[in-house]
C-alpha cells in the first residue's frame, strides 16, 4: 500500500482588479450622509459614476440604504455594499455622470 505524504504549499498573494470602471480620488472631497435619520459628514476617498467609498464609524448590515448628499449636488439614495475599518462601499441607486 502506498501512503503519500501531504504538503501544505501556502498560495502566492494575489489581487485580482474587480472593478468596473475607474475611481476618482480628488473630484469630492466630503458629503453628508442620512443614516437612520442621523447625519453625518464624512471624507469621500473615492467616488466612480455608480458609487463611492467614505470613511464613517456607523455600523449598518450590507444592503442598509442612506442619503448621500454631495456638495453642489442633489441627495442621492444608496445601499451599503460593504463595511470595514471604518470604511464603506456605498452603490448609487443609479449612475451618475462624473466630469473629472
Amino acid at each position: 500500500m502506498l501512503v503519500e505524504a501531504a504538503v501544505a504549499v501556502e498560495a502566492p498573494n494575489v489581487v485580482v482588479e474587480q472593478r468596473s470602471e475607474p475611481r476618482y480620488e480628488d473630484i469630492i472631497e466630503r458629503a453628508v450622509i442620512t443614516f437612520r435619520g442621523q447625519s453625518y459628514p464624512v471624507p469621500v476617498l473615492n467616488i466612480s459614476s455608480r458609487g463611492t467609498q467614505i470613511e464613517c464609524d456607523i455600523a449598518p448590515r450590507l444592503g442598509e440604504s442612506l442619503v448621500i448628499q454631495f456638495e453642489n449636488c442633489s441627495r442621492l439614495h444608496g445601499f451599503v455594499r460593504w463595511a470595514r475599518e471604518g470604511k464603506l462601499g456605498i452603490r448609487f441607486g443609479h449612475e451618475l455622470i462624473l466630469d473629472s
